[in-house]
């Protein structure tokens, strides 16, 4: 049995793909109110998986449960992650497995600091998938899952062998950390600017222009002073390309009221920055008009 904490856009679409593939799984959601919506919808997810519209049937309970939990897909976003994991404290089995699948960096650490009975690895997901009503989803870009352990001796879980390649696109990579690393760096570059200028992927270079360049130059020193090498700005300048029409979840946060993952995204690079007595005055500076951004709005700048 394999648990999903989390009921966003990724963990019902992890829970969606398990389902289709005949893996059983159960989706932990925060707390009573929201289990009562899904069992008031039956419990049931509309599916479009972009063939069309699957109706399913999920199994859904709340943290306090007894039920103990072997394998755990932590889904929930990255300020949440450490504290709903805490919340699960008592059923998580020692030498269990916990999948972090946070953007960012930082929750990933934080929750295998908490949980040193259990192995813990991190993921880049680069699938798309967002709710368009209460009890529907759609996978909006079918993408890919690199997976690896944070203790770069760990093995694979065994149960991702199971997991049908036409739904799941996954790979083993360790180290992880570099892959994460070019993902941060990639988020850091453009998300923010989506941000403070409410624009689409696409718009960035242009409403930017200067000051994403020197943006890629500091994240480029950032990268190699973590021992990545490989150049940055074509990676970040074919994402842009390529989700020119995208509306990055930093934005979709930011217009849905949400709480954004700032702090994991632009707020580790600059943290990281300093550590490393690199200097990266145009990251500050798009760290502060971000936050500026969001107490406009009235939104946690942490």
């Amino acid at each position: 049995m394999l648990y999903i904490l989390g009921a966003g856009s990724l963990g019902l679409l992890w829970a969606a793909r398990l389902q289709q593939a005949g893996i059983a799984c159960r989706v932990i959601v925060r707390n009573a109110q929201q289990l009562e919506a899904w069992q008031q919808r039956n419990n049931r997810l509309l599916f479009n998986d972009g063939n069309g519209n699957h109706a399913l049937t999920l199994n859904f309970e709340t943290p306090d449960t007894t039920r103990m939990i072997r394998h755990l897909i932590v889904a929930t976003k990255a300020h949440a992650a450490l504290e709903a994991v805490r919340q699960l404290r008592h059923r998580l089995r020692p030498a269990g497995d916990i999948l972090m699948l946070q953007n960012g960096l930082g929750s990933q650490q934080a929750v295998a600091q908490a949980c040193r009975a259990q192995q813990v690895f991190a993921a880049s997901v680069t699938d798309g998938a967002w709710q368009p009503a209460p009890g529907e989803l759609t996978w909006a870009g079918r993408g890919s899952t690199v997976v690896g352990p944070l203790d770069s001796g760990a093995p694979c879980p065994e149960w991702f062998n199971r997991l049908p390649p036409a739904l799941f696109d996954w790979r083993w990579q360790t180290p992880i950390m570099p892959t994460l690393w070019r993902k941060l760096a990639i988020n850091c570059a453009i998300n923010p600017f989506t941000l403070i200028y409410n624009c689409h992927n696409g718009e960035v270079p242009t409403r930017a222009g200067p000051w994403l360049d020197t943006c890629l130059t500091e994240l480029q020193e950032l990268l190699r002073a973590q021992g990545v090498t490989e150049e940055l700005a074509p990676l970040v300048h074919d994402v842009i390309r390529s989700t020119a029409a995208n509306s990055s979840s930093m934005r979709q946060d930011l217009h849905a009221g949400r709480r954004t993952e700032i702090d994991y995204i632009l707020g580790y690079a600059c943290r990281q920055a300093r550590q490393n007595d690199l200097q990266a005055p145009a990251l500050e500076r798009l760290l502060d008009a971000a936050k500026d951004c969001l107490r406009r709005h009235q939104l946690p700048t942490d």
